[in-house]
This record gives structure tokens, C-alpha cells and sequence, in this order.
């Protein structure tokens, strides 16, 4: 189903990308077939999500204490997957914007890998919403892999599994309108992890938003598309094939909606850019 919004009934939501820390890679990682050394940063970010009826992020960061948490994982990991400089933790972000502990309503997380998980520890007591395959999937493997990493991480906060069983939603195969006005549209983006979600934002101060979760890395993922080099896709993707549709489907998106901003969680670039535009946004309103 394709939708046509009236922009005017629909609420005024913001959006603000939290970078928690980044590390900066050869292009030729980040996108197969790229050969290319020019730098690319990978960020590590949470999204800060105003709505009338919620406080929100999408996804977590990293907490202030993201070293502790990763001291007993393997060298290689912590020099490949986990190897970053962290920046601002999520805490940090969220003092510095004047929100308070009891403040969020909720975090939905775009899937259950360590590094969007990581920023947990400095929310305590803030409900977690996730993909209910997601979690059913991560029970068999991901929450005590490595350790336990992620259950670790998700320790002592209460977790409230939703299902994406609404209908299609501009060409993906189902969805979940979170708030019921529209606004908010979950939809399944899954191959990188069995319920990868991606978040569609329609609002009325600025143009729709597409939150990709992990589904790419850079852009050029689903501009091309193309996956991450082999060496990096195969550790961090859970079906390839799936995977591989997925990009296709994003791609599909991306070529009938060339001006919708779709922005993956470690895309630094994407979320640079957006920052950007939002400042020119509000500042022309002024």
C-alpha cells in the first residue's frame, strides 16, 4: 500500500541524532566493490524522537560506561566490531538536553546487537520495546553470546515485545502504526537480524524520515545497492539472502522516493546531513 499524506493532520514530531562515538573505515568496507580508501565514519547513535503523546528513542547508543561491559570480550572483537572512540555517552546527550531519568516513555530498539543496546545502562528503568521475532529469534543465541553481552546490557529494564502485523506499508511486506495517527509506522527490515525494524516518521514540521536500523551502513548500501565488503557482512548478518532483498527493497524505495531521507544508525554522514537540514528547517520558521 502506497500512502498519501496530508502533512497538515498529522503532528509535529522532532528528531534529533545522539552521536555516542564513531570510528572511521576505509570505503571499500563499507560498500562492496567501493575500492576505495577515502574514509568513512561509523557512528554509534541513538535517536531522540519528540511526539505529543511519547518521549522516545530509537535505538541507544552508548552508555558512559561501555568499556566495563566489553573488558571480557575477545581481543578480536574489541579491535574489530567493538573497536570505536567514544565521544558523548547517552547520559550525557540527555542531561545536556534537559531530559530527565523519569522523562522517556520508552526506547524501541531496531534489533537486539550489542551496539544498539549499549547505551541501556545510563536508562535504568526505562521500558524497552522490540520486534517480538526479534526477541523470540535472540533468546536462541544473541542475548548470551559473547558472555551475555547483550543481556548484560539489558539487565533490570522491562521489555514489552510488539508485532509488526499491520498491513503493507510502501511496498514492505507489513507494519505497526505505533500511535495510530500515522505518524509512526514500524515496518520489518529483517536479514541483518531476524527482526531488523525500520521506522518511518511523518510529520508536519518537516519532511518523513526513514530509520533504517542496521539494515545498511552508508547509503550507498541501498543506493547501488551493494552489501558491506564480505569479511564484515558475514559476521554481522544473520541470512544473507534475506539481507540481499532487503537492500533490493530499499533500493526500490529509494528510486520512487529520491527525497525522503532514509538514514542508517551508523551512517554518520546521513545524520550530519539531517542535522543540518533540521537547523534550516527551524531556523527559516524563526
Amino acid at each position: 500500500m502506497r500512502t498519501r499524506l496530508d502533512s497538515e493532520a498529522l503532528p509535529a514530531v522532532e528528531v534529533s541524532f545522539l552521536r555516542c562515538g564513531s570510528i572511521s573505515i576505509p570505503e571499500l568496507i563499507a560498500v562492496r566493490g567501493a575500492f576505495s580508501l577515502v574514509p568513512r565514519v561509523i557512528s554509534h547513535s541513538a535517536v531522540l524522537i519528540r511526539h505529543p503523546k511519547a518521549l522516545f528513542l530509537y535505538d541507544t547508543g552508548l552508555c558512559s560506561d561501555i568499556d566495563r561491559y566489553l573488558v571480557d570480550q575477545s581481543l578480536f572483537f574489541r579491535k574489530t566490531l567493538a573497536n570505536f572512540h567514544l565521544e558523548q555517552s547517552l547520559g550525557s546527550h540527555l542531561r545536556e538536553r534537559g531530559v530527565g531519568r523519569g522523562e522517556l516513555d520508552f526506547a524501541l530498539l531496531s534489533h537486539l546487537h550489542w551496539d544498539h543496546v549499549s547505551g541501556i545502562p545510563d536508562i535504568p528503568g526505562v521500558s524497552l520495546r522490540v520486534n517480538r521475532v526479534e526477541y523470540e529469534a535472540a533468546k536462541h543465541g544473541l542475548l548470551n553470546a559473547g558472555n551475555g553481552l547483550v543481556r548484560r546490557l539489558m539487565s533490570g529494564n522491562a521489555i514489552e515485545c510488539f508485532d509488526c502485523a499491520g498491513p503493507t506499508y510502501e511496498g514492505f511486506r507489513s507494519s505497526l502504526d505505533l500511535f495510530g495517527d500515522g505518524s509512526i509506522i514500524l515496518v520489518p527490515l529483517p536479514g541483518h537480524t531476524a527482526g531488523n525494524t525500520g521506522m518511518f516518521i511523518n510529520r508536519s514540521n518537516g519532511p518523513r524520515l526513514f530509520l533504517l536500523g542496521d539494515a545498511v551502513w552508508v547509503a550507498e548500501n541501498y543506493k547501488r545497492p551493494a552489501t558491506m565488503h564480505p569479511f564484515i557482512w558475514s559476521r554481522v548478518t544473520s541470512d544473507d539472502a534475506t539481507a540481499r532483498q532487503t537492500l533490493i527493497d530499499l533500493h526500490r524505495y529509494a528510486l520512487h522516493h529520491p527525497k525522503t531521507p532514509m538514514i542508517g544508525m551508523h551512517d554518520a554522514a546521513s545524520q550530519e546531513q539531517f542535522m543540518k537540514s533540521e537547523k534550516y528547517i527551524e531556523a527559516a520558521r524563526i
